[in-house]
């Protein structure tokens, strides 16, 4: 099981960042409110998508249980797969939080890439939202 959640992205007014906006729904009729996304205990991966909305792709993420060592290394980036969706492990049998930066590029040539604000992913609700 795990627990999908769509971006769209924008560049942001001073060209440097993507300004995202989160959704239960590929169709980015239903938003999730705010930058905390909460999944089910039990999903074991968050799937970050692109919306159908996006003006950006979704290329990678790198990710950080929040309150463990800071560091990069190949455990915590992922890369986009062909359908541009990035999947973040979560545990099962405790709750954690992982500050997660989106990493976008422009649709065909990539002109610039563009980090996302810090979203954050808890895995602390018994249900799906």
């Amino acid at each position: 099981m795990s627990y999908n959640v769509y971006v769209e992205a924008n560049i942001s007014a001073d060209g440097n960042f993507a300004d995202c906006k989160y959704f239960s729904d590929r169709e980015a009729q239903h938003e999730i409110p705010g930058s905390e996304i909460h999944i089910p205990t039990a999903a074991g991966a968050c799937i970050f998508g692109q919306a159908d909305t996006t003006a950006l792709l979704l290329i990678g993420a790198t990710f950080k249980t929040i309150g463990s060592a800071p560091g990069m290394n190949a455990s915590n980036f992922s890369p986009a797969n062909d359908e541009n969706e990035v999947s973040l492990t979560m545990p099962t049998d405790n709750v954690i939080t992982k500050g997660v930066v989106l990493l976008f590029s422009t649709p065909g040539s990539v002109q610039n890439l563009y980090p996302s604000s810090d979203p954050q992913v808890i895995n602390d609700t018994a249900t799906p939202m």
